[in-house]
């Protein structure tokens, strides 16, 4: 391509401009709740390092012990961050935006055994039904998210 076809290049995308509208705002729930009853699911049953307790992971899960915002913190058995938690609410809440119900987001559907509905997940089957009492207790949480006006 000659020097000149070059220079035109960037005058062809001038006229281009995408419309970004609004974000769209994340759901939230009481983070009570969440400290309560899915925190302690997710710390035990995701937290991992080898699994979601890591920066590059879909979704990422701070845990007491493992995965901190902090990494001078990492191996403390401390409680999480006012922080750390209202992130870990965020990063399962997002996972909602694009279904029609709770019981259709990847953080239930995944770890779901596959006979009760589930999907595919490497870190195995973690809720062996949809009856499991930590599946309830995420379920609960994720129904009850508002989404922010």
């Amino acid at each position: 391509m000659s020097r000149r076809a070059l220079w035109f290049l960037p005058a062809l995308f001038v006229g281009c401009v995408v419309e970004v509208g609004p974000p769209t705002p994340l759901p939230a729930g009481d983070l009570d709740v969440f400290a309560a009853s899915v925190q302690p699911v997710l710390a035990v049953r995701c937290g991992d390092p080898t699994c979601h307790g890591r920066v590059d992971r879909p979704l990422e899960i701070y845990s007491a012990g493992r995965h901190r915002s902090d990494p001078t913190r990492v191996f403390l058995e401390e409680a999480l961050t006012a922080d750390e938690l209202a992130d870990n609410a965020r990063n399962v809440a997002a996972f909602t935006l694009d279904v029609a119900s709770a019981e259709e987001c990847a953080v239930l559907r995944k770890p779901l055994a596959l006979a009760a509905g589930g999907m595919w997940h490497g870190g195995g089957e973690i809720f062996p039904s949809r009856d499991d009492r930590e599946y309830r207790a995420v379920l609960a949480w994720l129904t009850a998210l508002q989404v922010p006006e």
